[in-house]
């Protein structure tokens, strides 16, 4: 059998395993909600602490995809709040973008050329999503902008009646969770969930990116950089069929930085389309829960992107130029290098620490 023909079956172990951790997670969380629930009261408390929590556990788990996928299934099962949820989801959006800017630190450590170029990729996205942060995290806040889309979702989920029997067929297909949760405990239930999630997401990625061949996806990629719309559309594509903006993005940097790629204009719409794609992981997710609040939480998912994008492509040249000339500051001075990475980690580490023990 020939190796596209594993990596297609490899693709389809990992989804396969990407909903069996859904549901482990879903049943270890029913099992010890009252628990759990005052566990992340501790961490999460209110808007400004979820959206740092977003930020950190996704920074962790390097996915955004696997970090919203188990904010969903906690949604689904009551141990998290909807606002709380849909803030998490917010700050899991910047937390995505640690992955490759410090694959752009690391090329700048080891002194590679074209490091302007890098950081031209990489601060795109960073700042991208600490500009949607600006403008959603203030709306949430003070009017609970994202919590209304969660719930207006949730009520058109709620009168579609093939979204409870998702649960019944998917309870078919892992008939093994119910037997391994009665010789594990409900915590090592979601920590293997979370562990088996992160794990397949890799695995999806992984084999799917084996069946686009590396050097073929790379010529692809690279001929979509002519026009923003088609930047836009191939990042969105690309991200769905391999669901993670961190590797869609990481991809860019060895290309800027090889010269194959030197239309700036084109890299902010492709980051924007790459960040709705990778949205439909996390759908998935919450259909497997089978339940319209969990929906809901993931219309915010896909609200903050494709409201985002419209915003951004309006704003593509001017934000495009001003990254140019933040890149090329970035990339001349290693100290500030350092300054902007530590404090990427200190800030919300720090804040989300004062909640812990201080509020």
């Amino acid at each position: 059998m020939g190796s596209k023909y594993w990596n297609v079956i490899g693709s389809l172990a990992a989804l396969y395993f990407f909903i069996s951790a859904i549901m482990l997670i879903k049943s270890s969380a029913q099992m010890m909600a009252e628990t759990l629930t005052k566990t992340i009261v501790l961490v999460i408390k209110d808007t400004t602490s979820a959206v740092f929590a977003g930020w950190i556990g996704t920074a962790i788990v390097h996915s955004s995809g696997a970090f919203d996928s188990i904010v969903v299934t906690f949604v689904s099962t009551g141990v998290l709040p909807l606002s709380l949820a849909v803030a998490s989801i917010l700050g899991a959006e910047l937390g995505t973008t640690v992955t490759p800017f410090l694959i752009s630190v690391l090329n700048q450590v080891r002194n590679k050329k074209n490091q302007d170029a890098a950081f031209n990729v990489t601060l795109t996205h960073v700042l991208y999503n600490l500009a949607t942060l600006a403008i959603f995290y203030p709306a949430e806040l003070f009017f609970g902008l994202l919590t209304m889309v969660a719930l207006q979702g949730s009520n058109i989920f709620v009168e579609a009646p093939w979204l409870k029997s998702v649960p019944s067929v998917l309870d078919v297909l892992t008939p093994w969770i119910p037997a391994v949760l009665q010789f594990i405990s409900p915590w090592l239930g979601i920590l293997v969930g979370a562990v088996l999630l992160i794990v397949s997401l890799s695995g999806i990625e992984k084999y799917m990116t084996e069946i686009f061949n590396m050097p073929r996806s790379w010529n692809l990629i690279r001929a979509t950089f002519q026009k923003p719309l088609r930047s836009f559309v191939a990042g969105f594509l690309f991200t769905l069929l391999i669901p993670s903006t961190t590797v869609m993005v990481s991809l860019l940097i060895p290309l800027a930085t090889s010269g194959a790629l030197s239309a700036d204009y084109f890299i902010l719409p492709y980051i924007l389309g790459s960040n709705i794609g990778t949205c439909f992981s996390v759908m998935l997710a919450a259909m497997a829960t089978g339940d319209p609040v969990a929906m809901g939480a993931w219309l915010v998912q896909l609200f903050i992107n494709v409201v985002g994008a419209v915003i951004f492509l309006i704003l593509n040249k001017p934000f495009s130029k001003m990254i140019r000339a933040t890149s090329q500051k970035v990339a001349a001075s290693p100290r500030l290098t350092l300054v902007i990475t530590t404090m990427f980690h200190l800030i919300p580490a720090g804040i989300l620490l004062f909640y812990i023990f201080f509020k």
